[in-house]
């Protein structure tokens, strides 16, 4: 074998390596999390459906229980917006802007939701107005049982 074969296999040999003990455990990281599969116990007490008056938009908070201490928790508090248009009906925004998920502000005397870093605006049904959002804020999935409003946590993205 000539020394310049020898020396070109080495030199390769050596890069798939690199490539494989850089790569593999990012792959790792960035697959086996989508692979795993969640837990059933995605849905979370909002509060009593009698606290949210109808035809307004209140603030609220989504207390987080960690199941598992092997699971990390992000967040132990989660703020949302709950708005109850009807009687029949109830919708929960995140309040994380659409645009870089800043914490949006509900201005009760316009009526809309704003995002302070970049003035997004939003109406009351939680569609884009103006400002660089380019889609609308993200609604939970939820649902009213034995008169508590509940709602999937995992039913909008993680920066929500």
């Amino acid at each position: 074998m000539e020394r310049r074969t020898l020396l070109t296999l080495v030199v390769h040999g050596g890069s798939v390596l690199v490539g494989v003990v850089v790569g593999l455990p990012a792959l790792i990281a960035g697959v086996f999390p989508a692979l795993r599969r969640r837990r059933g116990e995605s849905w979370r007490p909002v509060g009593q459906l009698s606290q949210f008056p109808v035809g307004q938009t209140q603030a609220a908070v989504i207390e987080h229980e960690q199941a598992d201490e092997s699971e990390p928790r992000p967040l132990a508090r989660q703020g949302v917006y709950v708005w109850r248009p009807t009687d029949e009906e109830v919708v929960v925004f995140s309040r994380s802007c659409t645009d870089l998920g800043c914490p949006v502000i509900w201005d009760a005397g316009s009526q809309c939701f704003y995002c302070p870093c970049h003035g997004g605006i939003f109406a009351r049904d939680g569609q884009r107005m103006a400002g660089p959002p380019d889609r609308e804020l993200h609604r939970y999935v939820n649902r009213v049982r034995e008169g508590v409003l509940e709602v999937d946590v995992y039913s909008v993205p993680p920066i929500a």
